[in-house]
This record gives C-alpha cells, structure tokens and sequence, in this order.
C-alpha cells in the first residue's frame, strides 16, 4: 500500500494484444485519443473502472504523444496559413497562385506527418514482433504521476459505476440466473428421514468457491471480492469518499468488503468477480456472483458479462508493411492530398483550442466544483472504460465464439457444482438446485433476462451488431427492455 491509500502499481507483466491495438487507435483514431486524455488521465472528481485485460499506462502513454503529433502539424499548417501565405503575397505573388503553393507545401506537410506515424510508429514498434508495452513514449513528471494513480486504480476493490448496470467496462451482457435454496429444508437420509440441517455464513460459501476457481487451473482465470456502488449515493460515505472534491477511493480495507459480504445495503453490493482474460485479452469473460441468506433462504445469482476484441478499425496495424513500398506510399500521398485542405483550414482552431486548454480545464473544474457543492445527489461513478470504449460487436474469429461458450460452461458447471456441494455437506437438500443446474447447462444459451443472449455476437468482418457508444453511459438501462422471465434474473 501506499501513503495515498491505494495498492502499489502493478508490476510488469506480458502485453497483451488488446494493450497493442489500443496503443494503436491512439494514432489511426483521433477522437480515441482526445477521450482517453481529456476523460481519464485529466478526470478529477468521477471515478475509473478498471480496463480489464490492458496495460493502462502504455494506452495512456501512446494516446498523449499521438495528441502532441497532432499539436506539432497543427502549429506548421498555421504557420502556413498566417506566416507564408501573407509573405507569398508580399513577394508579388497573385492570390491563387500564393493559394495553390500553400496547399502544396500543407498537402507535404500532411503526408510527412502520416508517413511518420505508419512507418515510424505503428511499423517501427506496434507491430507484434516489436511491440514492447514498456517502451511506450514517456510523458512529462505531473502527467507520469496522474498515469501512475490510474495504473494503481486497476487494482481497485470498488466499482463506483453511473447509470443503471453496476458492471461498468465488463462489455455486453450476456444474462444470468437466479435461484432460492430452501435451507432450512434437509435432505433424506438413508432411511427416508430428514436430516437436520447444519448452518453456515455466506463467507463460507463465497470461500469454497475461490477455492473452486483456484483448482480449474485454467490460465488467467482468478477471482476477487468487490464492492459496488451508484456514483449519486457516495456523498457522505467517508470510506470510499473522504474528499468531496476528488475520486472515490477505488480501494477500501478488506474489513470493509467483509463488513458487507455479511450485511449488504441498499446501495452497497459485494460480488465475487470471477474473470478469464483469453486471446491475448481480446476476450475477457467476467462471472459475478451474489449470495445472500434472507430467512431461511439461499438467494443465489449470477452475471455474465464479456468484452468482445476492439474495434476493426483498430486492427489495421497488422496491414502496415515494416517497409514501405510504392502502393502504400501512394495511397499514403492520395490520402493527404484529400485531407490537407480541411486540416490547412482547421489548423488555428486546433492551436487555439490547444493554447486555451487549460484555461478551458480550469473552467471546467471550477464549474464541476460548483455543481458538487450545490448538488448533493452528484454523479461521482464512472461511465465507461478504456477497453470499453474501444470494444467491437463482433467475434474475429469462429473460435472466438467456440471459446467463450467452452469456459462458460466450464465456469458455470464448476461454480453450480461447487454450491451443491457445500450445501449437500450441510446436510441441506439440493435436488431442486440439482434440476436448476441440469436446466442452466443444458440450454445454449443461458436462462436470462437480459438484453444479450449467447448469439447475439456477429462474427466476421461484414457482420452486424449493436455495441454502446464510446465514453457514454454504457451501463444505463434500457427502456422497455423486456421484463425477466421466471427463474431468470
């Protein structure tokens, strides 16, 4: 721990793809960039959900020196328009002509910028044989300071999430069930009698399945306790917000998340989050499971959420050639020559933009400061992620798909065993949960009341589906969704 409260940075670990294509949207995407930047590294008073399965910092690291790429071209095609058109025209040169060389020299000046970001940066080291998550371009002592508190918010025990979906950054939800265990009720002994059931803390349970999860060796696959918590309800709750004025503390002593394993709150849920990280995370499966006794009743649920690969867009990286040849060298000449006009034009705005940006921040947090003060109820959760933002609808692959449904139903299978287990050496009668169990697992897809099932993935590149929006509230409910179906969630 350190002295701001939270968890020592990660250490290093394997990059992985997604950590690759992200680092690569920061210069095929400019919109990805200015996001990442402006609503994560420079966010002050919301919080920030894990991104699973990605390196934050080198995401981060990338997305700040694609802006600064941009910066540079901005100030040169300015200084076209303010500095060499004017002494064209002081020189003797007629208006179109001074026009026309301007646009020249802005259509090289394009065309150098994106030679340099294909082949120098995406060729030179965001290819897969050369990508090296360490090695992402360093940025200035405050702005490695903010990436270091974002690297130590991935390790957070807390979710404090916006909108309706407590899930934030987990991708698209694939439904759940839900169930009640009579446990009161025991099961028959050898000689028709009833045998009298032993009691048990909902601990013990959540204890026995870690260690169910722990014993499925299947690589990246690990469980966590965590709590979650609406971004309105965090004011006055010194434990997760002691500074009205700041983010919610993304970790909390464990005597805390055990405080609330035993007594839940209206507003305050503990899940064991199970998650596996697959494809070099480009699939990231997340399990969230919640028990809580009510009387003489188990109440039992799950969740299944995924996170598909990124974008396709994003994966263009991979058609870059480490060397360039005359086709791509001319399409790259094409493609300037198409945009450097509206980039010539845009310029000054973009400069302008950039000089007041701080001036605009601190105007910026100096009104989010006033509406803290005059709105009690004020949103402190976070919207979405940086995996999130960059998700696809779609599988790239049909083993993608074949996976996913595999450690479903390992997971599931395990976990459903795991409860009947636990409860049959208590003396507690499962044959009903025995039937739910045979019900969930025999199904393709699994009993839910969700919005997205087991098929409603598109796989390949020409295929269709519906994904959020990047950076807005993903997690918010949806109206008129259809209502859950008994048994279900």
């Amino acid at each position: 721990m350190t002295a701001s409260g939270l968890p020592a940075p990660p250490v290093p670990r394997p990059a992985t793809e997604s950590t690759r294509y992200l680092c690569a949207a920061a210069y095929l995407d400019e919109k990805f960039a200015d996001e990442v930047v402006e609503r994560v590294l420079h966010e002050q008073h919301r919080a920030v959900a894990p991104s699973y399965g990605v390196d934050l910092h080198a995401v981060v690291r990338h997305c700040i020196a694609a802006r600064r790429r941009k910066v540079v071209r901005s100030l040169v095609l300015t200084a076209l328009l303010i500095v060499v058109l004017p002494a064209f025209l002081w020189w003797g040169v007629p208006l179109l002509g001074s026009i026309l060389r301007v646009l020249v020299l802005a259509w090289a000046v394009v065309f150098t910028g994106r030679c340099l970001d294909r082949y120098e940066v995406l060729a030179g080291s965001l290819l897969r044989d050369r990508f090296r998550v360490r090695a992402a371009p360093r940025a200035s002592s405050r702005t490695e300071r903010l990436i270091g508190e974002l690297e130590r918010h991935q390790l957070a025990n807390v979710t404090v999430y916006s909108g309706f979906s407590p899930f934030v950054g987990c991708g698209l939800d694939r439904g759940g069930w839900s169930f009640v265990v009579d446990v009161r009720k025991g099961k028959e002994g050898p000689v028709g009698d009833s045998q009298e059931p032993v009691p048990f803390e909902v601990d013990e349970l959540y204890a026995a399945l870690l260690e169910t999860v722990r014993s499925l060796h299947i690589p990246r696959l690990h469980a966590e306790d965590r709590l979650f918590m609406n971004g309105r309800d965090v004011r006055g709750q010194e434990w997760i917000l002691p500074d009205a004025f700041a983010r919610p503390l993304p970790w909390v002593d464990p005597a805390v998340v055990h405080r609330y394993v035993q007594a839940p709150t209206h507003r305050v849920r503990h899940y064991l989050a199970v998650q596996l990280v697959d494809w070099q995370g480009e699939l990231v499966l997340s399990l969230f499971l919640r028990f809580n006794k009510v009387g003489g009743s188990l109440f039992c649920e799950g969740n299944y959420f995924l996170l598909p690969p990124v974008k396709e867009k994003y994966h263009e990286v991979d058609d870059v050639n480490a060397v360039p040849d005359v086709r791509a060298v001319l399409v790259q000449m094409g493609l300037g020559a198409l945009t450097a006009p509206f980039l010539l034009v845009a310029a000054p705005f973009l400069v302008l933009q950039r000089l007041s940006g701080r001036w605009m921040s601190w105007l910026e947090d100096r009104a989010t400061r006033r509406l803290i003060r005059n709105r009690p109820m004020f949103d402190y959760g976070a919207q979405t992620t940086i995996r999130q933002a960059g998700m696809s609808p779609n599988y790239r692959h049909y083993f993608q798909k074949l996976d996913v449904l595999m450690f479903e139903k390992l997971i599931q299978k395990q976990v459903f065993e795991s409860i009947v287990g636990f409860l049959d050496a208590r003396g507690i009668d499962t044959s009903e949960l025995r039937e739910r169990q045979n019900s969930v697992l025999n199904n393709g897809v699994i009993i839910t009341g969700g919005e997205i099932n087991a098929q409603s993935l598109a796989v390949g590149s020409g295929a269709r589906a519906m994904a959020g929006q990047m950076f807005r509230s993903a997690g918010s409910g949806a109206p008129g969704a259809p209502p859950s179906t008994p048994g279900s969630r």
